[in-house]
């Protein structure tokens, strides 16, 4: 378990220090976090999956405001900024509710 933890440390540094792009690294760490998460179920480990949601939140954070999603569309998509912050704020709230359930559930 911690040997995966190291892994992924240093996995996800090596990703953000070769990545000066704000969507290469929001897209990395989600990415990292969505296969935490995924471990933590398949593996029944409730320390995974709140690393993994942390890592996705802070990954959605990067790529949350409207001004840097309509950077990176292109010219003819630039009016779907609005629905991609949207989908973002809904990401928020997902990972959100699963850190809840997961503290209700550490509860019983």
């Amino acid at each position: 378990m911690k040997l995966l933890n190291i892994l992924t440390a240093v996995a996800l540094t090596a990703t953000l220090a070769s990545s000066n792009d704000v969507m290469k690294k929001s897209m990395s760490l989600m990415e990292l976090g969505m296969t935490q998460i995924q471990q933590g179920f398949l593996n029944n480990s409730i320390d995974l999956i709140q690393s993994g949601t942390k890592l996705v939140k802070d990954g959605n954070a990067l790529f949350s405001d409207e001004k840097i999603i309509s950077q990176y569309l292109p010219e003819n998509k630039k009016h779907m900024s609005s629905i991609a912050a949207k989908l973002a704020k809904r990401i928020d709230l997902d990972t959100t509710v699963l850190e809840l359930n997961l503290e209700e559930q550490s509860i019983y």
